[in-house]
C-alpha cells in the first residue's frame, strides 16, 4: 500500500515540483559556435594541461589542431602555477599535511584575435597528510592530487567557456 501511495503520488509530485521550479539535468554542454577547431597556445605545448584541454575540447565536441593557420579558435594558457604549503607540523618539527594549489590563467580568441572568452582566472586547493616514513607511497600521493587538481581546473575552464555559448 505504501510501495502504490509512494509509486502514483509522491514520486509524480515531486517531478512535478522539480519540472515547475526550472530544475532539468546539466547535460553536455556546447562549445561556443567559433570554437570549432581549436588550438591551444601554452608555453608547454606537449604537457599534461594541454592534453587535459584537448581531451575536454573533444568531449564538447570540438576539433584541435597543432596547426595555428587551421585554427577557427585559440585558448590561450596564459599561466599555470603550482604552489605546496605546510599545514601542519608534529612536535618535533616534521610536516604532517600540506596543501596544493593551481592556479590557471587562460583566454580564447577568435582566429581574428577578438575575444570569445575575457581573461579569466581558476582557481582549486587540496590538502594531505604527509606520511615522511612512506617515501614513494607520498610521491604517487603528491602526483595524483596535482593530476587531480588539473583535470577538476580544466573542467571548470570549460564550464566558464561553454556558458559563452548559452
Amino acid at each position: 500500500m505504501l510501495r502504490k501511495l509512494l509509486t502514483w503520488v509522491v514520486l509524480p509530485g515531486l517531478l512535478a515540483a522539480m519540472a515547475g521550479c526550472g530544475f532539468h539535468p546539466r547535460g553536455s554542454s556546447a562549445l561556443p559556435p567559433g570554437m570549432a577547431v581549436t588550438w591551444i597556445k601554452s608555453g608547454q605545448p606537449y604537457g599534461s594541461l594541454v592534453d587535459d584541454f584537448s581531451e575536454a575540447l573533444r568531449a564538447h565536441g570540438g576539433r584541435v589542431t597543432t596547426e595555428h593557420h587551421d585554427a577557427t579558435a585559440i585558448l590561450n594558457i596564459i599561466s599555470n602555477t603550482i604552489e605546496k604549503r605546510v599545514l601542519s607540523v608534529n612536535t618535533a618539527g616534521k610536516v604532517l599535511e600540506i596543501e596544493t594549489r593551481q592556479t590557471l590563467r587562460f583566454s580564447v580568441t577568435d582566429s581574428d584575435q577578438l575575444p570569445l572568452v575575457e581573461e579569466q582566472e581558476v582557481s582549486m586547493k587540496s590538502d594531505y597528510l604527509f606520511i615522511s616514513s612512506d617515501v614513494l607511497g607520498k610521491e604517487r600521493e603528491d602526483k595524483v592530487v596535482r593530476q587531480t587538481l588539473q583535470r577538476n581546473l580544466v573542467n571548470l575552464a570549460m564550464l566558464r567557456i561553454t556558458a559563452v555559448a548559452r
